[in-house]
């Protein structure tokens, strides 16, 4: 979890904190309504509600930064940019490297203006962890965009992108 998603949570429980006092400060936990205890729980609805939508939206986004695009010899991504890569480097292992060395970082790197560039595949990453032990996602040929390759493993992906060499 980013540092900035922690700090709302904390404004957000320093706020419940603060509120709580308030309450029994204007000496409203004196008053029998049992209204008190559903703005209470409305409020930690809203809590838990933000905090699930954070803990979403970073996973997007995350996945959005996993995102590949491959050229002959050239890798893209928008956090780590253009990395040229030798001709018969297993691509597989190209893009573990890269996307275990993501930092998930606000910056986006730019294609160069002057670029000519035709990808020919994208791949998606849904899930990347321990190194590539657990790696799943799809692979969409540029050609065929409306379809999509599933994978559920490294072994897969090298498959489905060096279908000659696995």
């Amino acid at each position: 979890m980013r540092k900035s998603n922690g700090i709302i949570i904390a404004i957000f429980a320093a706020a419940s904190v603060a509120f709580l006092w308030l309450w029994h400060t204007l000496r409203f936990d004196l008053v029998d309504n049992p209204l008190d205890l559903v703005i209470a729980l409305v409020w930690w609805a809203v809590i838990a509600g933000v905090c699930i939508a954070i803990h979403l939206v970073e996973k997007r986004r995350q996945e959005r930064i996993r995102t590949m695009f491959l050229a002959p010899g050239l890798i893209y991504n928008s956090e780590a940019g253009v990395m040229r890569i030798e001709p018969d480097a297993p691509m597989a292992g190209e893009l573990q490297r890269v996307l275990g060395s993501l930092t998930y970082g606000f910056e986006v790197a730019e294609l160069p203006s002057n670029s000519r560039v035709r990808f020919q595949r994208i791949v998606r990453t849904s899930k990347f962890a321990d190194q590539g032990d657990v790696w799943e996602g799809e692979v969409v040929e540029m050609a065929t965009p409306d379809r999509s390759q599933p994978f559920h493993s490294r072994r897969e992906l090298a498959a489905l992108l060096e279908p000659g060499r696995s």
